[in-house]
């Protein structure tokens, strides 16, 4: 028996191929997203990353900028004291006649210190207002017409911590030896009440050896005024 009307054929390849197309569409959406969602975590990774890298940086810099506190050193010259940068080896002299609070402040800067302050009458240069510092270093300074106290003289003695005395830029100093003194400046040695004084042959720098042979050792240096009793 036959039906008037029959049902198309059922197209089955069709159907597969349909099915097919949607599982694709499927798999490539999803991996889409898969990709789409690591690209994200790998760019918030990054910018981390980068954020951190710059906060170190900065971090960094901020150190490597910051002003280290400068250390100078302080030799003893004629006629003068002198300051000096060991960073670059630069030197500023401080003169005679330069005002006691400035010679003062740039000292104690200098020494990180204060010095004992008095002034001796009984000096044979008249009244002078002495400083005196823990390394053996003294300044004086003497009075002049108005009232101002300027420095005139320096003297260097035996230090209470013998790692920090002075010394020339010629690296005499307390303890030098006659032979390294005579190896740095002409130098003439005379016996005196004080003992074997010698002094440059300029006659700015002047001082005492304690010994007439080439081992005697200096134990007093002095520049300018002085406060000698002979």
């Amino acid at each position: 028996m036959r039906f008037p009307f029959q049902r198309p054929p059922f197209k089955q390849s069709n159907l597969i191929r349909m099915s097919m197309k949607v599982k694709l569409y499927f798999i490539i959406l999803i991996t889409i997203s898969f990709n789409a969602c690591q690209n994200n975590k790998q760019k918030n990774t990054q910018t981390t990353t980068e954020k951190d890298s710059l906060v170190a940086l900065k971090i960094d810099s901020a150190e490597n900028i910051q002003p280290k506190e400068m250390q100078f050193a302080l030799a003893l010259s004629a006629n003068a004291i002198q300051i000096i940068n060991p960073n670059n080896g630069s030197t500023k002299e401080i003169g005679f006649d330069i005002p006691f609070n400035q010679t003062i402040e740039i000292v104690e800067k200098v020494l990180k210190s204060k010095p004992t302050i008095n002034i001796n009458r009984e000096c044979g240069a008249g009244p002078l207002k002495i400083a005196t510092w823990d390394n053996g270093l003294t300044l004086l300074f003497k009075e002049n017409k108005n009232d101002e106290w300027l420095f005139v003289g320096w003297a260097a003695n035996q230090a209470k911590n013998p790692q920090s005395k002075l010394n020339t830029i010629a690296s005499i100093g307390i303890g030098s030896t006659r032979k390294e003194m005579e190896s740095a400046y002409v130098i003439k040695v005379v016996k005196t009440t004080l003992g074997y004084e010698f002094s440059t042959k300029s006659n700015d720098l002047f001082g005492i050896f304690d010994g007439a042979n080439e081992n005697a050792k200096i134990t007093n240096l002095w520049s300018g005024v002085s406060c000698n009793f002979r």
